[in-house]
Order: C-alpha cells, then sequence, then structure tokens
C-alpha cells in the first residue's frame, strides 16, 4: 500500500467517516441506530504527553505556570514542582468506533476521534499532543491506521 501523502493524513476527503462514541450512552444510541460498536479498552501512550513547570514568587508567594515554552521561567520566582504528565481526561476506560452495517474489508475511512494514542508531533520541552483524527482501512477486524508517528509526526521547535 502507498503512503498518503501529509495533506491526506490530515482531513477526511472523500472518505466515509466512522464516529467514535466514548459513553455507554453514545455507544448504544448508535447500536439502535444499526451501527455496530468495536469496542476498545482505552490504553494512554508513555509516548503522549505534555511538560508543566510551577514557579512561585518570592515576594507574594503566588505561582506561574508554563506548560508549553518552559524556558520563560520568572526572574522573581523558583521552580516549585514540574515534570511530564499525561493531558488527555476521557468520559469511561473504553470507547467504540461506530461501525455502518456495510463497510468492507479493505475500505478506506476517516476515524474522527482516534481511540488508539498515537503522536501527532514532536515538540521541544517535551510536548507531545496525541492524534486526534486520522485515515485509516478495514481489515475486518479493526483498523489499520495510516499514520505512522515515526514518519508521519510533524515536528516543532521553539
Amino acid at each position: 500500500m502507498t503512503r498518503p501523502d501529509r495533506k491526506t493524513l490530515q482531513e477526511p476527503g472523500s472518505r466515509r467517516i466512522v464516529r467514535t462514541g466514548r459513553t455507554v450512552d453514545d455507544i448504544n444510541a448508535a447500536a439502535r441506530a444499526g451501527y455496530r460498536p468495536l469496542v476498545q479498552f482505552l490504553r494512554p501512550s508513555p509516548d503522549v504527553h505534555s511538560s508543566v513547570a510551577v514557579f512561585q514568587c518570592h515576594a507574594t508567594g503566588e505561582i506561574q505556570e508554563l506548560s508549553f515554552d518552559l524556558r520563560e521561567w520568572p526572574s522573581d520566582g523558583k521552580l516549585v514542582a514540574g515534570g511530564s504528565y499525561y493531558p488527555y481526561h476521557f468520559p469511561s476506560p473504553f470507547a467504540a468506533y461506530l461501525l455502518p452495517r456495510d463497510l468492507v474489508v479493505g475500505e478506506e475511512v476517516w476515524l474522527d476521534d482516534l481511540i488508539e494514542d498515537l503522536v501527532a508531533a514532536r515538540g521541544s520541552n517535551g510536548f507531545r499532543p496525541r492524534l486526534s483524527a486520522a485515515p485509516a482501512v478495514w481489515n475486518g477486524r479493526g483498523f489499520d491506521i495510516l499514520f505512522d508517528p515515526v514518519q508521519d509526526a510533524e515536528c516543532w521547535i521553539g
């Protein structure tokens, strides 16, 4: 299979969109509407993370949070907390791709809300956001996602 170009990795184009259900109610409503839920457990990736630093002012005790460019340290304070963390929160520990009944093996679709954690970009200071959507091919049991975090993730420097 040929690798999609960067533009086709970033937008649905003419692909059919497969939605994601993130709650029991949403998944059951889709099942009643004729979709086949493909339920998956959420597995946060250690590769997806953000960094935060908390500085405290010597004079006032007030704090300042820096979460993207940690080089902008305030001159009147000290670092009191910091590190990497997983910045995403979902309503339940599982989700489901809501499959159309007529989905065929080999069909390329657009997953509009990825369940899997893939790195979308590699940024300075430990910023590695998760990919929110991607093209994929239905293989009959699951999706082969057409985004490779090693080859396709953007690199942000700044």
